[in-house]
C-alpha cells in the first residue's frame, strides 16, 4: 500500500512540473490517513507522534501534515536489525577483555 502512495505522489510531482516547467514543484503534503498509509500505521499513531513532537510533521494552523519524502528518510534512519553492523557497547567491549584475561594469569 505504501508503494500505492509513493507512486501517486511521484506522479502529482511529474505532473506538476509538466504544467510548469519554469516553476519547479514540491510534492504535496500528507494528511494523517496519507501518512498512515505511508508507514503502515493508524492515522491516530501519527496524529499522537506529531503531537509528541517525535515524527516529522509541518503545522498549518490546526491541520497537521506530512512529506512523504521526509517521512521516508525519518523512518529509514531508525532502521534496526541484523543487516546493520553494531557497534560493540563500551560496557560490553570491557567486560570482554576481563574475561579474556581471567583465563590467563602471570606465571
Amino acid at each position: 500500500m505504501s508503494t500505492e502512495i509513493e507512486d501517486h505522489v511521484a506522479a502529482e510531482a511529474e505532473h506538476a512540473a509538466q504544467a510548469d516547467p519554469a516553476h519547479p514543484s514540491v510534492a504535496p503534503l500528507l494528511d494523517a490517513k496519507g501518512a498512515a498509509a505511508l508507514l503502515n500505521v493508524p492515522p491516530t499513531w501519527v496524529l499522537a507522534e506529531a503531537r509528541a513532537d517525535r515524527i516529522p510533521h509541518v503545522r498549518l494552523g490546526r491541520y497537521v501534515r506530512f512529506d512523504a519524502a521526509e517521512l521516508q528518510r525519518w523512518w529509514q534512519a531508525r532502521r534496526q536489525g541484523p543487516w546493520r553492523p553494531r557497534a560493540t557497547p563500551p560496557d560490553r567491549a570491557r567486560s570482554d577483555e576481563r574475561s579474556a584475561t581471567r583465563g590467563r594469569r602471570a606465571a
